[in-house]
C-alpha cells in the first residue's frame, strides 16, 4: 500500500535511507527484529521482521475517524521478510517524559482530553467479534502462543470462547511441569460465569504514557500549562476486545507507584471485579 504521490508531504524515503537511518525511537525490542527510525521532518518508520500488519490496518481504519489525533499511514510494504510502516511524524513528545513536572490541573486537563478520545475510540460500530481490527486472531500478548492454535488467538464469536482461550493458554503453560494446573482448573471452571455480559468494543489494548504524544500550547496568561494530545501512537494490538479490556490490561501493569491510575480512572470507566480476575491471569500466564 503506498499513497499517491500528491497526497505526501515529500517523497517516501527509500528503503535504503530507511535502513541506515541513525535517529531511532525508544523500543524495548531487540533492533534486529524491529526498529522505529525518525526520517526528516515528516517520517517515522517502523520496521522489521516482528511487526504486524495489524497496526498498518489499524490506521487505515481511523482513518474514518478524524478527531481521534493518530499518524496518517503513507505506505505498507514487506520486503526481505520485513514490513515497513512509513507513517506520519506527528509533533509533540511522549506524556510519560513531561507527566512528573506536571501539577494536578495540568493532568487532569490532558485526562480529560484523553477520556474525549478514548469515548470515541470505544463508540466505533462493532462487528460483533473478538478479534483483530481486519477480524483476524487478536493480537495481545495474552492470546500469543509458541504455535497458531485458534482455539487460544481467535478470533472468538462469543465471550466465552474468549475466556476459555485463556483457560487453554493457562493450561499451556503448566504442560511438561510436572506439576497439576489449578489456576487453569479455576478458570476454566469460574471464567464463564464472572466474565459475560461484555460487548466487543473497539480497543487500543496498549493505553500507557509512552503511547501519547503531547505538545505544550503557549498561553499569554499566567496559571496552569495547556497541553494538547497531538498523537495516539502504537496501535499494533488494538482490536475488538470485551469492553472491560483497555481498562482491565491498564490494571494488570500498573506499577502503583505514580498518581497515573487514578487518572486512567478519569479517562476509562473502570471495571474492578474484571480487573481483579485479570490480574490472576496475568499472574499466571506470566509466571
Amino acid at each position: 500500500m503506498f499513497r499517491c504521490p500528491e497526497k505526501l508531504p515529500a517523497p517516501i524515503p527509500t528503503t535504503a535511507i530507511i535502513e541506515t537511518a541513525s535517529k531511532t525511537l525508544p523500543c524495548i525490542h531487540e533492533p534486529r527484529y524491529r526498529r522505529t527510525v525518525v526520517i526528516g521532518e515528516n517520517f517515522v518508520v517502523k520496521y522489521g521482521i516482528d511487526i504486524p500488519e495489524n497496526e498498518g490496518h489499524a490506521l487505515l481504519s481511523l482513518e474514518k475517524y478524524p478527531s481521534i489525533p493518530t499518524p496518517q499511514l503513507y505506505a505498507m510494504y514487506r520486503e526481505n521478510e520485513k514490513l515497513y510502516l512509513i507513517m506520519e511524524l506527528k509533533p509533540g513528545i511522549q506524556l510519560g517524559e513531561v507527566w512528573p513536572s506536571l501539577n494536578e490541573d495540568e493532568t487532569r486537563n490532558i485526562a480529560s482530553q484523553l477520556r474525549e478520545i478514548w469515548g470515541q475510540i470505544r463508540s466505533i460500530p462493532s462487528p460483533g467479534i473478538f478479534g483483530n481490527v481486519t477480524g483476524g486472531p487478536l493480537r495481545h500478548r495474552f492470546f500469543q502462543w509458541l504455535e497458531p492454535d485458534p482455539r487460544i488467538t481467535g478470533p472468538f464469536f462469543k465471550e466465552e470462547d474468549l475466556n476459555m482461550a485463556l483457560a487453554l493458554r493457562s493450561h499451556k503453560n503448566w504442560e511438561g511441569t510436572g506439576r497439576r494446573a489449578w489456576m487453569s482448573e479455576f478458570f476454566t471452571r469460574n471464567l464463564p460465569g464472572a466474565l459475560t455480559g461484555h460487548p466487543s468494543v473497539f480497543t487500543h489494548a496498549d493505553l500507557q504514557r509512552k503511547n501519547i504524544l503531547v505538545l505544550e500550547v503557549p498561553g499569554s496568561q499566567p496559571g496552569p500549562r495547556q497541553f494538547k494530545v497531538t498523537a495516539v501512537v502504537d496501535w499494533e494490538d488494538a482490536g475488538w476486545y470485551p469492553s472491560y479490556w483497555e481498562y482491565t490490561t491498564c490494571f494488570v501493569d500498573f506499577q502503583w507507584a505514580a498518581n497515573w491510575p487514578e487518572h486512567v480512572e478519569l479517562i476509562i470507566d473502570p471495571h474492578i471485579s474484571e480487573a481483579g480476575i485479570l490480574r490472576l491471569v496475568r499472574q499466571d500466564l506470566e509466571f
